[in-house]
């Protein structure tokens, strides 16, 4: 006999609401716009690229001429800005030198009390010839000989001051670390898309060399060690002067990083993101959309288990289609995001990969409230 009385409607009504509010809330479930059309040629701008460097010499000779055979028409030139150079960066350098759109500059060893590596930013933008700056890493190198001309014709658009664009991690890269950069990143950028833009997760950032001037560029934050392409975004991004770029042309390809390095770049992202203006209304999207779902998920498993022991036949058919309807619209979501950012991961992990997140974030945060604070700024006094 099927029971259908008030506290199964009740429960039914409940599962299935919830249910939808989480998809509804899943990050992926936002859509970001479609990369520009090709812009013409003639209205490209002259670009310089600039790449830290921080004991990178190996990095430098794989992934420099990756850089130096960009489809341009334009014009580049390629500047590179040495933070550390305790293996000999120096001697990977040389071989570039056959360039003549190639430039090389070092941030002095005295430079104790301030992030070495905004310094180099900083370096690196006031040798600049050009009005617009493409940063980036070492580590990275573009995915294709489209990477510059991609990410520079949004610049062409009449106030555009920045472009953020995607580094992907490497193919060997841990599937999780890969999922992790893809949701942070596409939640960031579906933020810039509406006004709002926070930070950004990767390394590959265009903005205009007389926005940073005019700002002072990294003053107010230079103590701080790292945090300098999510510093840039957060201050320099304004309402609409901020485009993203999704186009598999535009992605840049960062070697895939070992666990404990990926493990400090959570670490210097909890401290980083203290000092940044919005991260409320950020964590606010990120933890309602981790809440339903584990909420959603218990809730249904609780249901099975009370339909189970009393007979409710609705109940439980009710909660194992909300189970499967959450799982497979996520893992469709996930799906288009994953494949248009060209990500390494199995489809069958996505939303497994979701019910991590807030789990890895919870052990971050603990190793970061165990951490000595002063090794997160430049000032160790």
């Amino acid at each position: 006999m099927l029971i259908i009385d008030d506290i199964t409607i009740i429960i039914c009504v409940t599962l299935l609401v919830l249910s939808v509010l989480s998809v509804l809330l899943d990050t992926f479930f936002r859509k970001l716009p479609e990369s520009m059309e090709t812009a013409d040629n003639s209205a490209l701008k002259p670009v310089s690229v600039i790449v830290i460097s921080d004991n990178n010499s190996r990095e430098i000779s794989l992934n420099l001429p990756y850089i130096f055979s960009q489809d341009y028409p334009a014009g580049f030139e390629v500047i590179v800005v040495v933070s550390k150079n305790e293996d000999e960066t120096d001697d990977a350098l040389k071989p570039f030198a056959q360039y003549p759109n190639f430039y090389t500059t070092f941030v002095p060893d005295t430079s104790r009390y301030m992030s070495r590596r905004k310094l180099a930013v900083t370096l690196g933008v006031k040798a600049a010839k050009n009005e617009w700056i493409l940063l980036t890493d070492a580590e990275c190198k573009p995915a294709t000989d489209q990477w510059l001309k991609t990410m520079a014709q949004n610049g062409a658009e009449d106030g555009v001051d920045m472009v953020i664009g995607y580094s992907n991690y490497a193919d060997d890269a841990r599937h999780f670390h890969v999922f992790d950069r893809l949701h942070r990143e596409y939640a960031m950028m579906c933020e810039a898309c509406k006004g709002k833009a926070y930070s950004t997760a990767g390394n590959n950032l265009m903005f205009r060399k007389s926005m940073f001037m005019e700002g002072d560029g990294f003053r107010g934050n230079l103590k701080y060690i790292r945090g300098e392409y999510d510093f840039l975004v957060n201050k320099y991004a304004n309402g609409d002067n901020v485009r993203t770029e999704t186009s598999l042309d535009a992605q840049l390809t960062e070697i895939a990083p070992s666990s404990k390095k990926w493990r400090n770049k959570q670490l210097f992202y909890l401290e980083t993101r203290k000092h940044l203006a919005g991260g409320l209304a950020h964590r606010l999207r990120f933890n309602a959309d981790m809440t339903l779902l584990h909420l959603t998920l218990w809730l249904n498993i609780a249901s099975i288990a009370f339909a189970a022991i009393t007979l409710r036949w609705l109940i439980l058919a009710v909660a194992v289609l909300m189970i499967i309807l959450t799982f497979v619209v996520r893992t469709m979501s996930a799906k288009r995001v994953i494949r248009r950012f060209n990500a390494n991961i199995p489809l069958w992990k996505a939303v497994p990969f979701e019910l991590r997140l807030i789990w890895s974030n919870l052990l971050n945060m603990l190793r970061y409230k165990a951490a000595d604070r002063k090794d997160f700024i430049s000032h160790k006094s």
